[in-house]
């Protein structure tokens, strides 16, 4: 009798291993395979944010708008502070907005990848990403559907995602990355987008040599050009610019940006506060003649979730000169590089 137990009890151990994980072993593995990508501009600035999830030593799977115009990039993984450079792409495929990352030194958990098939709508998924200021953040959803985007498919699921996710894994119950992440409604709550594994596994045959992230100039992949977005956001936005010039070499036409106005949107929520800026100066021609990073030292003020504040600033650092432009043609940009999230 004490025999049969045994045997009874291997068996129920075997079925579970069979039928599925725990939702607590698919987070372990989930959140320690997938990593935080920071793409960055010509400044060594960051450009954006994004997921991604070891496929193999030294391969990270994530969408292609994640590294896309970018000129540098690197990995961080959850835990760890080392930034890891990525050396460029070894595959890709610009049609799913997929690619696969050389990350020279780059080891530890890797996911495994789920079938060719298709998952059945009402299957239980996972999302495991990395949105800035909230790394390995894992929900719980289901396939909602299965749509037609031109010739090719993608999964529409339930399971919560946040800015700054594209690129993480969608994981079914056996701990298998079925689908990679890439796109949200807009205008509707839970309708997340992610492209089916079938074709990150077909772009897997393709591995080839190192190629240059600065060489990707493709257009982002959404479900349409305006219900749609690309997850990848900071979190943070700037709003309404308007720089101020000033005359200051009598009637000629030259001119200095003296001062911006502008305003920042908190789209996280969870206040925040000291967030440091790039103001970018461009000529008539759109080729950048000045540019500065700045923090915006708010004392005790934060910008409170969702909420916007206005602010104004003198373009010129201890009177430097940013250089004379024509005022009819100059303009100004400002991203965000970085800002802290208050705690609780």
């Amino acid at each position: 009798m004490r025999g049969n137990k045994f045997i009874l009890l291997a068996i129920l151990l075997t079925s579970l291993k069979i039928f599925g994980q725990s939702s607590t072993e698919i987070a372990k593995t989930g959140i320690k395979s997938t990593v935080s990508i920071v793409a960055l501009d010509q400044f060594i600035q960051p450009l954006g944010y994004g997921s991604g999830f070891m496929i193999d030593d030294e391969l990270v799977a994530t969408n292609v708008h994640v590294i896309e115009g970018c000129n540098s990039a690197y990995i961080l993984k959850n835990g760890e502070d080392k930034k890891y450079k990525v050396n460029g792409y070894v595959a890709i495929d610009k049609a799913n907005d997929l690619v696969i990352l050389k990350i020279s030194e780059l080891s530890g958990d890797k996911l495994n990848l789920g079938s060719e098939n298709l998952p059945e709508i009402g299957e239980k998924i996972f999302a495991v990403g990395n949105p800035k200021g909230f790394n390995g953040t894992f929900s719980e959803g289901n396939i909602s559907g299965i749509r037609d985007i031109q010739t090719n498919k993608v999964l529409q699921i339930t399971a919560p995602i946040s800015p700054g996710s594209s690129g993480g894994p969608v994981l079914n119950s056996l701990g298998l990355a079925i689908g990679i992440a890439f796109a949200s409604f807009t205008d509707g709550q839970n309708i997340n987008f992610a492209i089916p594994v079938k074709y990150l596994l077909s772009l897997k045959l393709k591995i080839g040599t190192v190629t240059s992230l600065s060489s990707v100039k493709s257009k982002v992949k959404t479900v349409s050009q305006t219900s749609a977005s690309p997850l990848i956001k900071t979190g943070v936005t700037i709003r309404n610019i308007d720089p101020c010039f000033e005359w200051t070499r009598g009637t000629s036409k030259h001119c200095l940006p003296a001062k911006v106005f502008f305003s920042i949107k908190n789209n996280l929520p969870t206040a925040v506060f000291s967030i440091k800026i790039l103001l970018l100066i461009y000529d008539k021609t759109g080729t950048i003649v000045s540019y500065q990073p700045k923090t915006l030292v708010i004392g005790n003020e934060v910008i409170q979730p969702f909420l916007a504040r206005s602010f104004e600033m003198n373009m010129a650092n201890n009177g430097e000169d940013l250089g004379f432009l024509y005022a009819e043609e100059a303009y100004v940009k400002i991203r965000v590089l970085d800002f802290i999230i208050q705690k609780e």
